[in-house]
C-alpha cells in the first residue's frame, strides 16, 4: 500500500494520477496536514545557485540539484488543516542528508514555487520539470 494511503486512508484522492510522475517520492508521514511528495530537479530553477539545496556531505558535486516537496491537500477546503491554503503547493526544501540518505525538510529558506486548486494546472507544471530520479542510480 502506497504511504501516503496508509497515513492518510484508502479513500484520500490524490487528484491526479501518481504513476505518471514515476519520480515524485511518497515521504507523507501521519503527523503532516496532508501527504507530501518529494522530488528533485537538476539546475531546473535556478535556485539551488542561491544556496537552497544544502546538499549536506555532497553540496560540492550536487551544487546544481534543486529538491522541492510537493504537498496534495484535502479537496474539501472544510477538511483542511489552513482553510485558506490551495490544494496543491510546490515548495522548495533542503537536503540535511546526503544524496544516498537524503533527509528533504522545509527550513527558513523555503518558499512556494507553485499553488493552484487544479490538479490539470498541477499536472501541467510537474510535466514541464524535468524530474530527477531521487536515488542516485
Amino acid at each position: 500500500m502506497l504511504q501516503y494511503k496508509q497515513e492518510f486512508g484508502e479513500g484520500f484522492e490524490l487528484g491526479f494520477e501518481l504513476g505518471d510522475f514515476p519520480h515524485l517520492e511518497d515521504k507523507s508521514w501521519k503527523d503532516e496536514a496532508c501527504p507530501s511528495f518529494m522530488f528533485k530537479l537538476n539546475s531546473g530553477l535556478g535556485h539551488a545557485s542561491s544556496g537552497l539545496d544544502h546538499g549536506g556531505s555532497d553540496h560540492k558535486q550536487n551544487s546544481l540539484v534543486e529538491y522541492l516537496v510537493l504537498w496534495v491537500d484535502y479537496p474539501s477546503k472544510e477538511e483542511r488543516e489552513n482553510s485558506r491554503a490551495s490544494r496543491y503547493s510546490i515548495v522548495t526544501a533542503a537536503n540535511l542528508g546526503s544524496l544516498h540518505e537524503p533527509e528533504i525538510y522545509h527550513d527558513e529558506h523555503s518558499f512556494t514555487l507553485f499553488e493552484t486548486e487544479e490538479s490539470e494546472a498541477l499536472t501541467q507544471y510537474l510535466s514541464g520539470l524535468h524530474i530527477e530520479p531521487f536515488y542516485p542510480v
